[in-house]
């Protein structure tokens, strides 16, 4: 997978600095978050020829990617692909940060026979709310 990933990431549509560390998405709640931003997204981590660590989220469905650089303190994003993933997931990091960065039990879920609704809170851009096939 990583072959294919790498080749796709040759093709950036943008790139941009980040106001969220991908490091974030090791921790459980920003994870959860980030699918909540964007469903279907992978965290992955592949290692170069001489050890150096890349970091990407890539959603294979949707051939979309964000491929991540850092320079020691602030970090870069390169996007590509028809969803702008990172993007997404900020939109859920960033209000959640804002918050206070409230734990797993701060999540509310309500569930119909055609969608599934997460909150946190009555922040609207703490809502998501995902559609069943």
């Amino acid at each position: 997978m990583s072959g294919g990933l790498s080749a796709r990431t040759v093709y950036a549509d943008s790139e941009r600095q980040m106001k969220v560390s991908p490091l974030l998405l090791d921790e459980w709640m920003p994870a959860f978050l980030a699918q909540l931003g964007a469903p279907g997204a992978q965290f992955v981590r592949a290692a170069t020829s001489d050890g150096a660590q890349l970091l990407y989220v890539f959603d294979p469905e949707r051939e979309s990617f964000a491929e991540f650089t850092s320079d020691g303190e602030d970090w870069t994003v390169r996007q590509g692909g028809p969803a702008a993933l990172w993007d997404d997931i900020e939109q859920a990091l960033t209000p959640w940060q804002d918050a206070g960065s409230p734990d797993n039990t701060a999540v509310q879920l309500h569930i119909t026979a055609n969608t599934h609704t997460y909150w946190i809170g009555a922040n609207p851009a703490l809502r998501w709310q995902h559609c069943l096939a």
